[in-house]
């Protein structure tokens, strides 16, 4: 009888071990305890970009974006690395860290070659990264010449806020002849305001995002402008445009 009670004893106490394993060592049942909130992931921000066609040689239209994430939260100040292939094709920029939103742009100047192109961002140590971008580019000389040749593709510019950090994003575009390009407000209060010679009709006073302006530059010359909330024509917030 003390023997079988003995053998009673031995059987509970494995099945009490068996169910703290299963359970965890803590005793507690986590169901595999979820998604670490200190990982980093990366992956495209809508829109993202992704797919544009643009002529070879020459920025697209839109820049390319990424959100990063840690755990389910935005993360800022992630260091994002931006190349693109082919001979002649560039980012800018090129490096860059993530603003309160998590939120990277890069405006892609395809290469020389027609056809497929590919860009990326890479967040090191981050799930998802590289983060992998596609293009088409077409050969140059479809939109004809002259002053407003509607073959060219329009060009946007986002003027941005991210932390403090104002800038015109790309700062600095080159664009045939008969482009329109566009700025749009993405955060803080800003305006156009053109400097030197030659110059174009400035967006006026300043203004709160959202907000959009749009100016066709229909010749050739060397457009340069600036933010007069948070730039100037030597330093700050400014911008270049190359019309050729």
């Amino acid at each position: 009888m003390v023997g079988a009670n003995r053998n009673i004893g031995r059987t509970a106490v494995l099945l009490a071990a068996t169910a703290l394993t299963a359970c965890g060592s803590n005793g507690s049942d986590l169901g595999g305890g979820g998604p670490d909130p200190s990982a980093l992931s990366a992956a495209r921000s809508q829109p993202s970009g992704d797919g544009q066609s643009g002529t070879a040689g020459q920025d697209l239209a839109n820049p390319l974006r990424v959100v990063v994430l840690r755990g389910a939260a935005p993360a800022a100040g992630a260091v994002v690395t931006w190349s693109a292939t082919g001979t002649g094709a560039s980012m800018t920029p090129n490096v860059e860290t993530t603003g309160p939103d998590g939120i990277s742009t890069s405006m892609w100047h395809l290469g020389s070659d027609v056809g497929a192109q590919q860009a990326q961002a890479a967040v090191t140590g981050a799930e998802g990264s590289p983060v992998l971008f596609a293009a088409t580019a077409a050969a140059p000389g479809g939109g004809g010449g002259g002053g407003g040749g509607g073959g060219s593709s329009p060009v946007t510019i986002q003027l941005r806020d991210d932390g403090g950090n104002n800038r015109f994003e790309p700062a600095n575009v080159t664009i045939p002849v008969g482009t329109t390009v566009t700025w749009n407000w993405v955060g803080g209060i800003h305006n156009v305001m053109p400097t030197g010679n030659p110059a174009f009709t400035g967006s006026g006073n300043p203004v709160s995002a959202p907000h959009t302006f749009s100016q066709t530059f229909s010749t050739p010359g060397t457009y340069l402008y600036f933010c007069v909330v948070h730039g100037s024509p030597s330093g700050g917030m400014r911008g270049t445009i190359v019309v050729q």
